[in-house]
């Protein structure tokens, strides 16, 4: 369930199936976006004070009929940020706090990668839930409209949050779609210099702090290779997954993009290669072994390319039959083109 979802709900209460607004909306669910507005306290929802001749079912679709409520500022006001944040809480949506308290160990460069992400993580936030529940700590970032707080402890303890689960790549154990009242995931960019283990320093203050929580890993296909390691993108992994009910894998796959996928195909590609020895050694593949990697968001190209970089050939089913037929050397483990 998603922040638009109580929204609607709400609204079916009241009786009401169309509504409208002159807000600017962006977002490809409209109420959703219409929800964010209310629970940031931008927007009432109303009585329409005047008639229109346009308006949004609740599933989104724009019609021409008339709305019978607004979103915007009005004086005729049904309810606002109270009554749906109230609603809200009992849906136990999650907090994602991001921990940039090592902000100033990166270069500028990666300064700028996570001011990035820091943004793009407000917008996948507003996809699910509102601004509130994007908690930044150790670093204040002007552009970005989230709750702050000097400390992950600081916060957790202050809001008294039990279900705690900090996000690490070198964590023992492997996430399942646990639910939590706070994610936290490291504000860190490791592209230069030693930051390596710095999520799991994340990890030592917090226990420092008499905070209890879970360290954990996000996995595809039993290794992190190829699980999207932006905030944004982790951040969209674990709301997919806590409020859209989506399983971890696919969650990673709707998530994870080309170039992400390829770095895991290219560690895959060797397990699966087969060798043949003509006037030199070549490794191939088929055609079809393409499908064996569905679980990865790749397309065709993109496998045949990987190949390409690789030095793999790519073969049709048939010929691969062929090479099938010729002597195999258990020892050398290669199908021989020539009788030795």
């Amino acid at each position: 369930m998603r922040l638009g979802d109580v929204l609607r709900e709400i609204l079916r209460e009241n009786g009401i199936e169309r509504i409208f607004t002159n807000l600017k909306l962006e977002s490809r669910d409209v109420i959703q976006q219409m929800a964010v507005y209310v629970a940031n306290g931008k927007a009432d929802v109303c009585l329409p004070e005047k008639e229109t001749t346009l308006s949004y079912t609740l599933d989104g679709k724009r019609v021409k009929q008339p709305t019978q409520a607004f979103v915007g500022e009005c004086g005729k006001k049904l309810f606002g940020r109270y009554e749906l944040i109230t609603r809200a809480e009992k849906r136990k949506f999650p907090y994602i706090l991001v921990d940039c308290s090592f902000f100033d160990l990166h270069s500028r460069k990666e300064k700028s990668k996570i001011r990035t992400q820091i943004k793009v993580t407000l917008g996948v936030i507003r996809d699910f839930m509102w601004d509130e529940k994007l908690v930044i700590a150790g670093k204040k970032f002007e552009e970005v409209n989230a709750t702050y707080c000097d400390s992950p402890s600081e916060f957790i303890l202050s809001e008294g949050l039990k279900k705690i689960i900090l996000l690490d790549p070198n964590a023992d154990k492997v996430y399942r779609g646990e639910k939590a009242d706070c994610f936290v995931i490291g504000g860190i960019v490791d592209k230069s210099g030693d930051k390596k283990g710095l999520t799991s320093k994340i990890g030592e203050n917090l226990s420092m702090d008499g905070v209890e929580f879970e360290s954990m890993r996000i996995e595809l296909m039993g290794d992190v290779i190829g699980v999207p390691d932006r905030i944004n993108s982790i951040t969209e992994i674990i709301l997919l997954t806590v409020l859209d009910g989506v399983g971890v894998e696919s969650a990673i796959r709707q998530v994870q993009s080309p170039l992400v996928a390829r770095w895991r195909l290219r560690k895959e590609l060797p397990k699966i290669t087969e060798r043949l020895d003509g006037k030199k050694v070549f490794r191939f593949v088929r055609k079809s072994d393409f499908e064996r990697f569905k679980w990865l968001n790749i397309s065709f190209s993109d496998f045949l390319e990987v190949c390409k970089q690789m030095g793999f050939l790519v073969v049709d089913d048939r010929i691969y039959e062929e090479i099938h037929k010729l002597p195999y050397d258990e020892h050398k483990g290669r199908y021989l083109l020539h009788s030795e």
